[in-house]
């Protein structure tokens, strides 16, 4: 076994060319952070995003953007002139010395320079490109011009996030490149490990547009299964046929609570005696949360129940309604801005924050520190970003040398070949699921122990793209997303739309796991995994003797991915909550709405999604870790540390200038005009970013210069900032004769980023670009029929996702049992009667 250090990172044999931009900026921080060297290579004067502000202490310096330091820690930096034969030559004689090359420049530009994948495969045919665009590599929308507001908005997430009288609005920290990013380190990730057994690299692909439908999963459905289009409605959310609010304010701000149906209604039990404490609302001990089915009442009992929560909260403070509901343990949040989290208790307790050392200011800046927590090699930021060509002369020095190439010898093939899960019988037997050719991810075995959305999405990654996942559930304790609207048909276990988008390509065993015998068969399905699953109170694995430690001694080298709202210690950390709980904690419905009203937050559960996808790249490099030295890892995730990082920009202006992010509409310090415009027909918008002079000018040319566009409150940007609400006003005069997509073709034929707020219909019907890439796609499942399932934005050029069935409730536990497990038909049967595994 190696014999690295722990200080060295889990990646800390491989090394990564970083050429992106913006869009790929935190990818390439991921891989370093995880222990990779990652060399950043920018042109001779600097990436654009070191000119851009905010600055730190407002002082404008190529090294003190707060946005490059956010997203370039823990790599080095040197400039090179790609568009130069000397530079081509100097990057050829890199990359045949690295693992993984991330870029973002448009489709088709690498190989105008001879810089493309095959060309640079055959120096290097280990090599992995990740390439970051706007759309992605091929299909008609490859070479349609791009922005964080045009992205975000045909990705589907603006559609219904804001004020139903006002534009679609966007989170005001942008965050498309940085979920993009999120899915290029998976992508690369997939790929290092599929080259470990076939000694290849490849081309993978990663549109910012593709990456934002998955965070659709509980939405799109609506539009599949009941033709109905959710819509803004501030800071409520379609829930069942009724629209229920997630933000209420109380006495010194907001807090996020849901009124909610199914197996989940019970946690708001505590909540109605609490009230009735205080002499309050005794009327809500009257509802039957236990069991409550949101479809037998109406809107004014959903208007009755919030009125009552409105006059409770209003009596208190938000450290009063934490303390509360910490203590009952109650789905509650307060919304928090950055100074609150940086005060607060159980990050402070996590010793989340982590200071980093900029000499040459002097200062120690406060950063996110491990947005996942890892048991051994751990997460951390290893130095802080590079200035302007700094490692120029220790790199080239090394590139002289032999250090480079050496560094490319990692081992071929160092999967366990033992493990009997990984044989091709079980391919064999899995009735729902064909196979079309190898997968990426084939031989890796997954335990899922996971409920609700973060864990199943994870699962789904893993599965999609070829590993074998068992999902274990059970009548006992149903998925709440097994029980949930929009159903296809009549309601059963079988038929609730969402469910699938969460739960291909798994196997389903039903196991009771109160029962000690079912706690056995967990543990022998455990003996047989590479990686658990799980998302229990933190503290339940363990009663049932299924801790980290006690999976050590089932399986050493194991890899447990824990995931709760707030970590597996500190003061809060039993305390519950879901996405529109940590939506208000981490502070991102502070920075979405309107600057003249109440927060709306984004209407999505945005920090359920950001785990799943950072778990993908952090489960596979401690997989990879773990074939190397032998050690297992536990992942300890706390949805709200592992959403801070996207916050960074937001961190680091508030450390350095004091100034505290919030609501903006869909504004930018830098670009105008930039919003969405209204168009003809019922709600449709067409966002239109303006980010520089030229594109103002060619915007004026497809308006046909109206008189307005020359007067000289718009002749600048700055000019044009100043007068943005009568220019915004000018502009939808504009659009509202038009059809969004022909507004949309008209400025993206003269080089203007420009693109349709797409719906839920757009997207599954009109788009042509993700038609192209294939991203939706129906399978007929048992007791649906045909039903609505959804790709990856991460396309591999050898070796592609293949999304199949997701499974009925226990069908495959027979299967599991006595093919994977080894359980004779006499003690299946045995266990089937006593209830400690569940049948179809």
């Amino acid at each position: 076994m190696s014999s690295e250090k722990e200080t060295d990172g889990v990646l800390a044999p491989y090394r990564v060319l970083d050429l992106s931009d913006e869009k790929g900026h935190l990818c390439g921080k991921v891989l370093g952070d995880l222990g990779a060297d990652v060399i950043k290579i920018e042109p001779l004067m600097g990436d654009a995003v070191r000119y851009r502000g905010p600055f730190y202490r407002d002082q404008v310096d190529s090294d003190n953007g707060l946005q490059w330091w956010a997203f370039n820690t823990s790599k080095r930096g040197v400039t090179l002139d790609i568009e130069s034969r000397e530079g081509q030559d100097t990057l050829r004689r890199l990359a045949a010395g690295a693992d993984i090359l991330i870029e973002s420049f448009p489709p088709g530009h690498m190989e105008q320079l001879g810089l493309g994948y095959e060309a640079l495969s055959e120096i290097n045919p280990r090599l992995i490109v990740v390439s970051v665009t706007h759309f992605g590599q091929t299909g008609p929308y490859r070479d349609y011009k791009g922005s964080d507001l045009v992205d975000t908005a045909m990705g589907g997430i603006m559609y219904i996030a804001g004020d139903r009288d006002r534009p679609p609005v966007r989170m005001s920290v942008p965050q498309a490149y940085l979920a993009a990013s999120l899915h290029a380190a998976a992508g690369a990730m997939i790929a290092l490990w599929e080259r470990r057994d076939s000694g290849r690299g490849q081309h993978v692909d990663v549109s910012v547009q593709a990456t934002l439908p998955n965070y659709l999963i509980a939405e799109i459905p609506f539009w599949e299964y009941e033709h109905k289009l959710l819509q803004r409605a501030g800071p409520s959310r379609a829930i069942s046929k009724h629209m229920i609010s997630t933000i209420h304010p109380c006495k010194d701000g907001h807090v996020a609570i849901l009124i909610i149906g199914g197996p989940l209604g019970k946690l708001l039990r505590p909540l109605a005696k609490w009230m009735k404490e205080e002499g309050m609302s005794r009327d809500l001990m009257d509802v039957p949360w236990e069991a409550l089915d949101l479809v037998k009442y109406e809107q004014a009992d959903i208007d009755a129940w919030e009125s009552a929560l409105k006059a409770f909260f209003m009596k208190h403070t938000r450290a009063e309604l934490l303390r509360g509901a910490v203590e009952r343990h109650i789905p509650l949040a307060p919304g928090y801005t950055i100074p609150d989290l940086i005060g607060y208790e159980q990050l402070a307790h996590r010793r989340f924050w982590v200071d980093v050392e900029h000499r040459e200011i002097p200062a120690r800046m406060t950063y996110p520190g491990e947005p996942l927590k890892l048991s051994h090699a751990p997460w951390r930021i290893r130095r802080r970003a590079p200035l302007l060509g700094e490692h120029n002369d220790e790199v080239l020095q090394e590139l002289s040398g032999s250090g480079v190439a050496a560094r490319n010898k990692t081992p071929v093939n160092s999967k366990n070949s033992t493990n009997p899960a990984n044989s091709t019988d079980s391919a064999d037997s899995r009735k729902s699921i064909e196979r079309k050719s190898r997968l990426p991810l084939e031989g890796i075995v997954v335990a899922d122990f996971t409920r609700v959305l973060i864990g199943p999405l994870l699962g789904k990654y893993l599965a999609d793209f070829g590993a074998t996942v068992v999902r274990v559930e059970s009548r006992l304790a149903l998925d709440q997303h097994r029980v949930t609207v929009p159903y296809k048909g009549e309601p059963n276990l079988n038929r609730s739309g969402i469910f699938p988008l969460l739960n291909s390509s798994k196997l389903s065993l039903g196991l009771n796991l109160s029962n000690p015998r079912g706690v056995e068969v967990a543990k022998r399905l455990i003996s047989r995994c590479d990686v658990v699953l799980e998302n229990f109170v933190p503290g339940m694995m363990e009663r049932w003797g299924l801790g980290f430690e006690d999976l050590l001694k089932i399986k050493p080298g194991v890899v447990m991915f824990r995931h709760s709202t707030q970590g597996q210690s500190g003061p809060y950390s039993k305390h519950p909550g879901f996405g529109w709980n940590v939506n208000a904690l981490v502070g991102v419905n502070h920075i979405t709405g309107w600057p003249d009203r109440e927060a709306v937050g984004p209407c999505v559960v945005y920090p359920d999604y950001n785990p799943a996808f950072l778990g993908v790249a952090t489960i596979l490099a401690a997989l990879d870790h773990s074939r190397r030295t032998g050690q297992g890892q536990c992942i300890d995730v706390a949805q709200l540390e592992a959403n801070l990082p996207m916050l960074s920009l937001a961190v680091l202006d508030y450390v350095a200038n004091g100034r505290v992010a919030g609501r903006c509409g869909n504004k930018s310090p830098w670009a105008a005009p930039h919003n969405a415009y209204p168009c003809l027909g019922d709600d449709r918008w067409c966002a239109i970013a303006v980010e520089s002079q030229r594109d103002w000018e060619s915007l004026c040319g497809v308006m046909e210069n109206p008189a307005w566009t020359k007067d000289p409150r718009f002749s600048t940007v700055g000019a044009r900032k100043r007068n943005e609400e009568e220019m915004d006003c000018l502009m939808a005069a504009w659009t509202t004769g038009l059809e969004a997509e022909d507004v949309m073709t008209r400025l993206q034929a003269a080089g203007v980023s420009a693109g349709v707020v797409e719906s839920g219909q757009d997207l599954l019907e009109r788009d042509p670009q993700l038609k192209h890439r294939g991203h939706f796609l129906w399978l007929e499942q048992p007791d649906m029929g045909r039903a609505l399932h959804q790709g990856w934005t991460v396309s591999l050029s050898r070796t592609p996702y293949d999304v199949r069935l997701a499974p009925t409730f226990g069908e495959h536990t027979e299967y599991v049992c006595t093919r994977m497990l080894g359980i004779s038909d006499e003690e299946f049967v045995d266990l089937l009667g006593e209830g400690v595994v569940e049948a179809p």
